[in-house]
């Protein structure tokens, strides 16, 4: 039965993807779980900004140096399983644990070289050596995490879904339970300062690596045995080595120059947006406040929705590149369709709800000094999240389809654009501009790309376009049911947290089941899904 269920799940984009999103999601879950007693142990919107800017920063030279290796990886695994070349595997498998290693090497070593000239950027006065301790101690995961991320991307190419999702969610699960644990003994145990507590959070990062390391190590011991037999048995010829290290590269290089443009945010909210904050006016204690709001908060918020891009994509890329070599252009399309129509479905309502239910997060969830002020940025920042999900997925449905050269051109313009229009804006609007940079750029990005995809490929998108109407429509109602509900007393203000937490947990599920009642009653479900949910159907499932 298992075996079967797994099958189904290699077989199909939508289970596949859903599965990678779902280690994901318990993973970012997990995230925003442990930031109660984290924010609790800090008590300090400064701690938060840095832990949180630091993380960005570490994402961009994370993303950097290993974003293009594990789709090349992926690729190429799906490409010679195909071709049934297990000697090729076997090679493959080598390359990619060797580019690992030295740019993870490399990754590291930029980081902490760099980590006092960002520091002074970022943190005022005495606060600099602080900041600049906090990412040279983040910068370790930098060498660990390439290495785990060379095995996922391997057994992602082989559709191995659920063990890239059991993974993500095993080495979270570590690093909450280290975090915790040793900040929680550090600053009420052993009495120390609470800087500490943010240096062992950080620490945290390459702890769970080395857990996640050694978690997947067993998965490849029982695996791996499988393609060394078939390399054994096989008595085709095999690519050489020089030949997979070319079409390796070739495949990784373009992934990386996306890498470098399309990860930017994390540079612009890290380090130019304070400096565009600083050019409006805020003070220093309004400024720790909106960029712990934009840095931490939000990107613990945003990044539920937004697990929906590495999961769609880490399943995209093996089916696309299946199909593409298999010469199926109907499935490439039907796969395409499959992909947006699910990220539209679930994505657009669950990066609206941040907007929704900003205040309630931070009433339960994260520490601010100013709880309006903070809500506000987040009220915002629902946009960068949607955003953030739908166009790094549009952006590797290009890269899959072999479009590299356009969306490379067009990821410069985008950065540009952002790059020519943020600052103006922050000085004019203050913090909502960054958000208008990003809605500006990327939209241009999003809409750029479908239309070459249609023009390329003969891909119309008026039945995605359908689809996005419908869902818009039902996040309104689910709005208008979300304020109704808070009107009449379903809100956490005023509340202890765990009364707070069960009357939004009841508010939440009273209205995403209307956007599941309203969607279905638009036929978007089963448009999505391709399935008929009935109630007749129900019922006879049921007996």
């Amino acid at each position: 039965m298992s075996e079967e269920r797994s099958s189904k799940v290699k077989k199909s984009i939508i289970l596949s993807g859903l599965v990678g999103t779902g280690g994901l999601f318990v993973a970012k879950a997990l995230g925003l779980v442990y930031s109660i007693p984290f924010s609790a142990i800090l008590q300090s919107d400064a701690y938060m900004s840095y832990y949180g800017t630091a993380y960005r920063i570490y994402s961009y030279i994370l993303n950097v140096f290993t974003a293009g290796f594990p789709f090349a990886i992926s690729t190429l695994v799906a490409r010679y399983t195909v071709a049934k070349d297990s000697k090729a595997l076997k090679t493959i498998k080598k390359i990619s644990l060797a580019a690992m290693l030295i740019t993870g090497t490399a990754g590291m070593l930029l980081m902490i070289l760099f980590s006092g000239m960002l520091a002074n950027l970022i943190a005022p006065g005495e606060d600099v050596t602080i900041m600049a301790t906090v990412l040279r101690v983040l910068a370790m995961a930098i060498f660990f995490v390439p290495l785990l991320s060379a095995f996922r991307g391997f057994y992602q190419g082989r559709r191995e879904m659920q063990e890239y999702a059991f993974s993500q969610a095993f080495e979270q699960l570590f690093r909450v339970a280290f975090l915790l644990s040793t900040a929680y003994l550090a600053v009420y145990v052993m009495g120390k300062e609470r800087k500490i507590a943010l240096y062992l959070a950080v620490l945290s990062t390459s702890v769970a690596a080395v857990a996640g390391l050694l978690q997947i190590f067993v998965f490849d011991r029982k695996k791996y045995p499988e393609i060394l037999k078939e390399a054994e048995e096989q008595t085709a010829e095999t690519k050489p080595q020089n030949i997979l290290v070319r079409e390796f590269i070739a495949l990784a290089v373009p992934y990386l120059l996306v890498a470098i443009l399309g990860y930017a945010d994390d540079i612009f909210n890290s380090v130019i947006l304070p400096i565009g904050l600083r050019m409006h006016g805020y003070t220093q204690s309004e400024m720790n406040v909106i960029l712990s709001a934009f840095n931490y908060v939000g990107t613990k918020l945003t990044a539920i929705p937004m697990i929906l891009a590495p999961g769609f994509t880490s399943a995209l890329i093996p089916h696309i590149a299946t199909s593409l070599a298999e010469k199926d252009n109907q499935k490439v399309a039907s796969n395409i369709y499959d992909c947006l129509d699910t990220v539209l479905f679930v994505g657009l309502p669950v990066a609206f709800a941040i907007f929704l239910y900003a205040e309630d997060a931070y009433q339960i969830l994260f520490y601010t000094q100013d709880v309006a002020a903070s809500s506000g940025v987040i009220r915002w920042i629902w946009i960068e999240g949607f955003m953030g999900t739908i166009a790094p997925i549009v952006t590797n449905i290009m890269m899959t389809l072999g479009l590299r050269k356009s969306v490379l051109k067009r990821l410069a313009i985008t950065l540009i654009i952002k790059a020519a229009i943020m600052i103006p804006l922050i000085m004019w609007l203050g913090y909502p501009g960054t958000i208008l940079a990003t809605l500006i750029s990327y939209g241009y990005l999003v809409f750029a790309n479908l239309h070459e995809i249609h023009q390329a490929f003969d891909i119309s998108f008026r039945k995605v376009a359908v689809i996005l109407l419908r869902v818009v429509i039902a996040t309104i109602v689910m709005a208008g049911i979300c304020f109704g509900l808070k009107a009449i007393g379903l809100n956490s203000v005023g509340t202890g947290r765990l009364l707070g937490l069960a009357k939004v947990f009841v508010n939440l599920c009273m209205t995403f089941g209307v956007y599941l009642l309203v969607t279905y009653a638009m036929k978007v479900p089963q448009m999505v899904f391709h399935r008929k949910f009935t109630l007749k159907r129900i019922g006879r499932k049921g007996k």
